[in-house]
């Protein structure tokens, strides 16, 4: 038998990647339309549901679009009927290697089955470390890797790194954008989880000390987090029929647009609500 060299199984995966740009991806069973409200004007989404929705779950997804993880996400979020919302890394969909190609593919499936989708900077770096002139590519490069890849769509939506956008240089250059922050309110701590059960474990405990629900901060990026959304689409499912049973609204699942609120004249805000609660050491690395 041959041996089988690392380069070759490199170029094995990069074939069978770029043999993936030709398969036709499910479509959704139905539908739903998305940008109810506008998305940009310097707006902002603080993670907490609107006023109307006295419960509600929002599912969003930073980091990728990931090859591998991303088109099984998709068909999970069709097969439940949910819309989300998914803040894209630039580099994963800046390139000529075949697995850049299918991320530009999966970024086009994503609008296609109606899901929004923000920009998440170029490198996924604290802003705040960065010269302002680093941090206008970092956003800007992103936002025309999108907007090339979904056929000159632009999103007004956007989410810094580790939600840090406290740096007065950040702030402003999101701010001369009229760009909207995006928030979350529940953190599932899927990215130093190695199992679906920690993700759906973390979910239920955010859910009992946000009760009222918001968004949820999720990762396509790891497999694990793919598994736990059925399971905790399961875990809302039990919630809802014990508080309709008890006469209570039940949760809704809505997706961005529906949190969108106008900032008016207040400041633009650095970080979400459970990160401002903590002490110096992660401000000090944004100034």
């Amino acid at each position: 038998m041959a041996n089988v060299t690392p380069v070759t199984s490199l170029r094995f995966a990069a074939t069978v990647l770029a043999l993936l740009t030709l398969l036709p991806f499910a479509r959704p069973a139905s539908a739903v339309p998305t940008g109810a409200r506008p998305l940009s004007g310097g707006r902002l989404i603080e993670g907490r549901c609107p006023a109307a929705h006295p419960r509600c779950i929002a599912f969003t997804f930073d980091d990728g679009p990931d090859a591998f993880s991303t088109p099984r996400l998709l068909d999970l979020l069709d097969r439940h009927h949910v819309r989300a919302t998914f803040f894209v890394v630039g580099h994963r969909i800046d390139g000529d290697e075949p697995h850049h190609r299918v991320q530009r593919g999966l970024l086009r499936e994503i609008v296609r089955r109606g899901h929004l989708i923000g920009n998440h900077t170029y490198h996924h770096v604290v802003l705040g470390n960065l010269r302002p002139q680093q941090i206008d590519e970092e956003i800007d490069r992103t936002d025309a890797l999108i907007a090339h890849a979904t056929g000159g769509r632009r999103t007004g939506l956007f989410r810094a790194p580790f939600g840090m956008l406290s740096a007065p240089r950040s702030l402003q250059a999101v701010d001369a954008r009229r760009l909207t922050p995006a928030y979350w309110m529940i953190d599932t701590h899927d990215w130093e989880a190695r199992t679906s059960e920690q993700v759906v474990t973390r979910f239920r405990q955010e859910l009992l000390a946000h009760p009222n629900g918001g968004v949820v901060l999720m990762h396509d990026t790891r497999p694990w987090s793919v598994s736990a959304f059925p399971m905790i689409m399961g875990v809302i499912a039990r919630r809802n029929a014990d508080l309709v049973a008890h006469g209570q609204a039940p949760y809704e699942v809505l997706n961005l647009d529906a949190f969108v609120v106008p900032r008016g004249t207040e400041p633009l805000r650095g970080e979400p609500g459970q990160r401002r609660q903590r002490s110096g050491a992660a401000h000090a690395a944004t100034r």
